[in-house]
This record gives C-alpha cells, structure tokens and sequence, in this order.
C-alpha cells in the first residue's frame, strides 16, 4: 500500500500557539459554567485561523516558491509570547489598551516596567516555553514522519479542504456579528486580537488629532446659576496616580501611611468619600472621562467632547495643570497632554523632547511651579495637579527620608519578595500623603477647596497574586480609588451650604467619569452637556 507523508504535526504548533492562552485565559477567569463554551468557541475559531494560516502557506509556496511557514511561526510565536506576559502578570490578553499604552509610554515608564516585571517569575516562564520548544523541535522529525495509507492521506485533503471552508465562514460570520463585544475578545487568536487592536487604536489616534484642534478653539457656553453668590476663587484638583485605598490608613488599613490625611479628617476639614469607583484602570483612559463630558455610552468619540479646564475657562478660570509626568513620549500628543492642552497654561516639572533618563524626580518638585502659578495673583484659578504618585516601580516614587517601610511582616501568606514589594509601596503612600497636605497648606488661608482622587488604584496583593493594574479584568483595588475632599475655613464660611452638600454626600455610590458635572455644581455652572443629576452632591 503507498505511504503518504504528511507535514501535520507542524502545523499543530501553529495551532497550539493561536489558541492557547484564550483557553488559558477563559479557564483561569471565567465561571465553570461558561469555561466549556468558551473554550469550544476558541478552538474554533482558533482551527479555523490555522487552517487559513495553512492554506496561504501552500498557496505562496506553490505558485511562489516562496516558504511563509517560518514567518508565520515567528509572528505567531512572539505575539504568543507577549500574550503569556501579560496574564502571567496582569491576567490580561492584547487589548486596544494594553497598544494605547505602549503607544503613549515614555522611555522612563518604559525602563521601570522592565525593571518590575522582568523578574525571575517571568524568566522562568520563558524558560519553559523554550524548553517546550527546544523537545518540540527535537522530537519533530519523529512526528513528521508518520505514515499515513494514501487513500486516507488524500481523502483526508478533501475533508480538510472543506472543513476548512466551513470553519472560515462560521468564523467570519462569528468575527462580524461578536467582535466589537469584550466577551468575544477572549476568544479569538492572538493575531486577530493585535490586529483588532491595532485598528481601533489607530483610528481613534487620527480622529483625535483632528477633534481636538477644534476643542481648543470652540469653548463650551457657559452660564453662572443665579442661586450661586460669588465665583470660588481657588478650584483644584489634585490627580493621583495608582494609590489604592486598601493602603490608606484613612479607609482603615492597618499601617500608619496617612497621619497627615487622618489628622484633617479628625478637625472636620476634609470628608473622605466610602463608593468611588474610576472608569477605567489605565490613566489615559480614564483621564479620557474623568476631565471631559464624554460617558462611556455616548455615541461620540471622547474627544469630541469639551474638557474641565475649557469649561473652567469659559467663566473666567485661569487655568492650569501642573504635571510631574513626563512630558515626552512615543506619540507627540497623547490623551492627557491633549486635555491638559486645553488649559491656558500647561507646565511640566521637567519638560523634554528625547528620551534621556529621567529617575528621581518627586512629586514635591511640584510645588514650585504650583508657587509661581499662584504668584500671578489671578481673580480665579483652576488648577489640577498631575502626580507621579504610587507608579510603578515604587522605589523611584519617595525620597530616603520616606523610606520607613521595609517588610510588609503582618503579611504573612505572601513571599519574601512580595512582603518587600507592599513595603515599598506603603512608602509611596506616606509620602503622598506628605505632599498632599503640602498642596493644601498654600489654601489654608484661601476660600479654596481641593479634590483629591487618583485615575485608577493599584493591586498590591490584596487580591491577586501581582502588584499594578491591568485594563482587562481589573481587580477591586483597581477600581474602588480613594476621594477626598478638603475645604478652607474660609470657604466653609462663605458656602455653607455646599460644605453641607460635601459631608452628606460622603457615602454615596460615585463613578469619576462624571467629576465634570460634580465640579460645575459645587461651582454653580450650567451648560449645554451638563446633567445636574450625575453629580456627586445631586439629591432629588
């Protein structure tokens, strides 16, 4: 009987390699009930990418004389690769996010994540992944060489052929009919997810450049509420970065890391908000709702929408953010520099166009420029203050002298390494809490009132075995951030009525997306996209 060789088991890697971390993902992340549809659905589809990916290899090969199979291994393998990096540390798949991040990174931002998660946990996996690879390769020939009768070789072509086609429409039908849902996300190839990704991304960064000319020019209408007696003269904002408030002495947590917040809190100076939650876990996108109207169910882009600095200055604000992120990265204008932009001044604490180093710079450098800016004597400002605050990599966020920290010693059921890790970031909280009450001092004898919250949390293994957030199925410590509100006594006596409208709101359920329609109502302002029923201090 003639003997047939076939070259399938080499194709099998491609197969493994489209769908193993979306099994991988749904086994780890979805309810049992769910895991065997999903997973089916995944196979699938992944089956029916392979057999795709197969068919043009032939194709090319035959008439081309061109072998795309190593190509395709390469592509496959380090999107494979990426994608088990982040669920190994971010339970995460390629998402538009995880590109909106690398697109908008910095070279700082970028050397301190290599430095937090390239650690031996990682090194090992791919160290296994290489060993899998290394027997694969080896015992390859062995499985290539099974020999299969050729009537059932060629039969087998023809049920390949048409189970091929089968698949392909099922899962064209399935990609256009469920792919814009999140939960058809988990489901496809890696590579269709980086080119999902990648599509959305673009197209969202080119529209943006192009709205966001217009915004800056085209200052909403706004109008001052009669019922209001006079403009504050001092709004701001202070906008932290990845602080969680399962680290907050003040939301109960059982290390001192805010003696200075509690200490406000006890003279009835400042009301600590219990059911916050922030619309997203990556700063880009959540700054993307927090400091503009847009809501995640408007049919418009976020960028088509008026920011909170515009809306300040169309009264008479003068407005200003204050950052000590960095001013420079991949993109020449990402989501935050875009909202900050629509201020009439924008400062950065250390402005640069290269990539040179930049460690060691803390937050306390912002309160220089935060002195020159107040120096102008203006009628009114709105001034919003982006920190560093707990970012990782931790170590590079508080000077020595905040360095109280050392072991995390009640934890017991973590790891060495990871008792350290909560130390560090504990630091990170003590000296933010150092730095806000800084903020604050130069208001004291001001009628100014200050917001505090930060863009996202952060999980430091309260929940999940890792530390930092992840746009994909974030955590509670993610999502629950802590809010904060602090008031004068001067305001205190000149609006009694919105410091009663503060403390009564404290335990009202909040979505940060909507600080917009908060701060217009503290401030008695009123436009066209304003709904006076999303703020924090609304009550019927």
């Amino acid at each position: 009987m003639m003997q047939y060789n076939t070259k399938f088991p080499q194709y099998l890697i491609l197969l493994i390699l489209n769908t193993l971390t979306a099994v991988a993902y749904n086994v780890f992340n979805e309810s049992l009930a769910l895991i065997p549809m999903r997973i089916g659905v995944a196979l699938i589809n992944g089956a029916g990418f392979t057999l795709i990916t197969v068919l043009i290899i032939h194709i090319v090969r035959k008439y081309l004389k061109l072998n795309l199979f190593i190509p395709f291994l390469l592509v496959e393998a380090l999107v494979f690769m990426l994608e088990c990096f982040l669920l190994l540390n971010f339970y995460s798949l390629i998402t538009p996010s995880v590109l909106l991040v690398i697109l908008e990174t910095n070279p700082d931002e970028t050397t301190e994540f290599f430095q937090t998660y390239f650690n031996y946990q990682t090194w090992v996996m791919y160290g296994f992944i290489a060993f899998l690879s290394y027997m694969g390769i080896r015992f390859r020939k062995r499985l290539a060489s099974i020999q299969l009768p050729a009537m059932i070789a060629k039969k087998g072509k023809l049920l390949l052929l048409c189970f091929t086609i089968l698949v392909s429409y099922s899962g064209l039908v399935y990609y256009v009919t469920q792919i814009r849902h999140m939960t058809s996300y988990q489901m496809l190839t890696g590579i269709e997810r980086v080119w999902h990704s990648a599509r959305i991304t673009l197209k969202n960064r080119a529209e943006k450049q192009k709205y966001m000319k217009l915004v800056r020019k085209d200052l909403p209408t706004v109008s001052t509420q009669s019922s209001t007696s006079s403009k504050i003269p001092y709004v701001i904002i202070i906008l932290d970065e990845s602080i969680s408030k399962w680290h907050m002495n003040a939301y109960g947590y059982s290390v001192m890391t805010t003696p200075l917040l509690n200490e406000r809190i006890q003279r009835e100076e400042t009301t600590l908000f219990q059911n916050i939650q922030t619309p997203r876990t990556i700063t880009a996108e959540a700054l993307r709702e927090i400091m503009t109207f847009h809501d995640e169910s408007d049919s418009i882009a976020w960028y088509q929408c008026h920011t909170l600095p515009a809306v300040m200055k169309a009264v008479g604000y003068y407005t200003c953010w204050i950052s000590n992120q960095d001013s420079f990265t991949r993109d020449d204008e990402n989501s935050t520099q875009s909202i900050a932009s629509t201020s009439d001044t924008v400062l950065f604490t250390h402005q640069r166009h290269s990539s040179e180093e930049r460690f060691g710079y803390f937050d306390e450098e912002l309160l220089p420029l935060l002195d020159k800016v107040l120096d102008q004597k203006k009628e009114a400002y709105f001034i919003c203050l982006h920190m560093m605050g707990a970012h990782q990599r931790y170590t590079n966020r508080y000077p020595s002298d905040f360095d109280r920290f050392d072991i995390a010693k009640d934890r017991k059921e973590l790891k060495y390494n990871q008792k350290v890790t909560v130390a560090k970031y504990d630091n990170c909280i003590l000296y933010n809490d150092h730095i806000c009450n800084e903020i604050i001092k130069r208001f004291e004898d001001k009628e100014a009132i200050v917001l505090c919250f930060t863009d996202h949390g952060e999980e430091v293994y309260d929940t999940r075995s890792m530390s930092g957030h992840s746009a994909y199925n974030p955590s509670d410590p993610m999502i629950k951030i802590p809010f904060w509100i602090w008031t004068s006594e001067s305001f205190r006596s000149m609006h009694e009525d919105i410091a009663m409208r503060i403390r009564g709101s404290h335990a009202t359920p909040f979505n940060t997306s909507n600080l917009v329609h908060s701060v217009m109502d503290l401030c008695g302002l009123q436009c066209e996209e304003y709904d006076e029923t999303k703020s924090l201090f609304y009550s019927n």
